[in-house]
């Protein structure tokens, strides 16, 4: 069991409509959710992928919503990883040796670049069809779907934030409540801006001050 049906019990009682469904406030839950996956990009996040490419592209994760950082795996990185960069897609596939065979030993002048188009995820350079190329990504994935059966993050952590996000439409859907939806969508969009900038700030926390050297004439 988790907190769901409690949660939408509270929602009920915020906007004072106790004769509402419970589909009805699951809605509004769902919207919330939906709300979160478009704005919200924090830590709690960031999932990690590996996968074994063969070829030139591959599928994204299914609950992708935006990248983080993307490896290949290199023995002459200094962690055996080295960084892919990204290159516009129209770039990428217009440059030397990104869509065509190279000489063996060779990995092409796209090599150590990748794209998106779609849902998918192109790799420059060479592939290796025999025994394939380690990639590794980090990328922003969906917010779990609260339920009766599966708990979230976003409210054990934010609880505050998932109850004005879902009073947002909750307050749309009672006649007369507009002005509560706005200042609920205020409320849920200052969060979601401090949650952002504070997951930036925390994400450089531990690098050093570098000052910019003013040259004196």
């Amino acid at each position: 069991m988790t907190d769901f049906s409690d949660f939408c019990g509270v929602i009920a009682d915020w906007a004072n409509r106790q004769d509402w469904s419970p589909a009805l406030v699951t809605s509004f839950v769902r919207d919330a959710e939906q709300k979160f996956n478009a704005e919200l990009r924090v830590d709690r996040m960031i999932n990690t992928d590996d996968a074994i490419i063969a070829s030139r592209c591959a599928p994204l994760p299914s609950d992708w919503l935006e990248m983080d950082l993307v490896l290949i795996a290199n023995p002459n990185a200094a962690t055996g990883w080295m960084p892919l960069r990204y290159m516009a897609r129209d770039q990428f596939f217009n440059t030397v040796d990104s869509g065509t065979m190279v000489p063996s030993g060779r990995q092409g002048r796209s090599y150590g670049f990748y794209t998106l188009e779609g849902r998918q995820i192109y790799f420059g350079g060479h592939p290796d069809a025999v025994n394939g190329r380690p990639i590794r990504i980090s990328y922003y994935g969906e917010v779990p779907v609260f339920s009766d059966t599966q708990d979230s993050w976003v409210y054990t952590k934010y609880p505050s934030l998932y109850r004005y996000a879902a009073l947002i439409n909750a307050d749309l859907h009672a006649v007369g409540e507009e002005q509560s939806s706005a200042v609920m969508k205020q409320l849920t969009e200052d969060m979601i801006t401090k949650l952002n900038n504070d997951h930036l700030r925390a994400k450089a926390s531990g690098s050093r001050l570098t000052r910019i050297r003013v040259r004196r004439f």
